[in-house]
């Protein structure tokens, strides 16, 4: 065991109708070459036997705690275990994903080394036919409170989402999952804890595996709530930035090109048609985040484009990206086959 053995890491497992893929997780976490943890396995209202592997655990291993609640989301599910953490730190892991034996150990000497409050790595995308690295440079970035904010918006290499972060437990302090969110609740969550932080360092290997399977949160049908909770998420950010000019470009930068991404969906989309009547309204928001951020300088070329045809050639833009997904299947990217 490693002079680190000392601090204790509290690894919160978020369960709902998981019981195939469980087991995998938790013995990824057990098994960790890091032994000082503890874990809390917090079952959201299951109906599929989750709940009997979670007692069964938590008999074979003292670490692991058990907690069994009626069903509300991802988020509460998500709170209830940082209320209940006693750890130095605090870990995400999906009941369904798994790590590799070393992450935890990993990220706890890189804060340690560095003296970040947060620290971070790469992961993997696991498809049942294929795996796809991000990004998997070996890159090592140590970065202050600016820098770590700022990457985390651009969203170019430092993952938005929690489960591959290793956090202090003060560094989180107040901060909560927003629970009237679904979707992108944990970028949300991250910019208000990157806030809190004076540094992170982030280590590009992917030791986080995040699993693709039919009915989960990346694949499953759309709904109202993964079509706008971006939306809210980020207008929400922008208004947490918005006496910060240079953090307030870049969520306004988002937030514009997060409208954009809908509207084009809302238009190409089958599965989107039944709020084919909230296009109006994202057209309008499109329109003023347009102009406020070439006011500001900020929209580039590509962005320039997406909206000139939007405002005044629907129909060529429609086609345009109908031809472009043709031939580069990006909008595929997701699918589970």
């Amino acid at each position: 065991m490693s002079d680190n053995s000392k601090y204790k890491i509290s690894v919160i497992v978020p369960v709902y109708n998981i019981a195939e893929y469980l087991p995998r997780s938790l013995d990824s976490i057990l098994s960790q070459t890091h032994r000082n943890t503890e874990v809390i396995v917090i079952d959201d209202g299951s109906s599929d036997g989750s709940g009997d592997i979670i007692r069964e655990y938590e008999k074979k291993d003292s670490r692991v705690k058990g907690i069994f609640k009626e069903n509300s989301g991802v988020s509460d599910t998500r709170n209830a275990g940082i209320e209940l953490a006693t750890g130095d730190y605090i870990s995400f892991v999906d009941g369904d994903d798994y790590i590799e034996p070393d992450m935890l150990e990993h990220l706890l000497e890189n804060s340690l080394k560095y003296g970040a409050d947060i620290s971070h790595c790469g992961y993997q995308m696991v498809f049942p036919s294929r795996v796809d690295y991000y990004y998997n440079t070996g890159k090592l970035i140590v970065q202050d409170n600016r820098q770590g904010i700022s990457d985390l918006m651009k969203g170019e290499i430092v993952e938005p989402g929690i489960w591959n972060k290793l956090y202090k437990r003060e560094v989180i302090g107040s901060v909560r999952m927003p629970s009237d969110i679904r979707i992108n609740e944990d970028y949300l969550f991250n910019v208000e804890v990157f806030l809190n932080s004076e540094k992170s360092v982030f280590e590009d290997k992917p030791f986080y595996h995040y699993i693709l399977r039919e009915n989960s949160a990346a694949t499953s049908e759309l709904s109202e709530k993964k079509l706008f909770d971006g939306i809210r998420v980020r207008e929400r950010i922008l208004k947490i930035f918005e006496n910060d000019e240079e953090m307030y470009c870049l969520a306004l930068t988002g937030l514009l090109k997060h409208n954009i991404n809908l509207y084009r969906m809302l238009v190409l989309s089958k599965a989107a048609k039944k709020f084919s009547d909230r296009k109006k309204e994202i057209k309008e928001n499109i329109r003023k985040q347009f102009k406020k951020a070439n006011e500001l300088g900020i929209a580039d070329k590509r962005t320039k484009l997406d909206c000139f045809l939007i405002f005044y050639f629907p129909p060529l833009y429609k086609l345009m990206y109908r031809v472009y997904f043709a031939i580069s299947k990006s909008d595929r990217r997701y699918e589970v086959k």
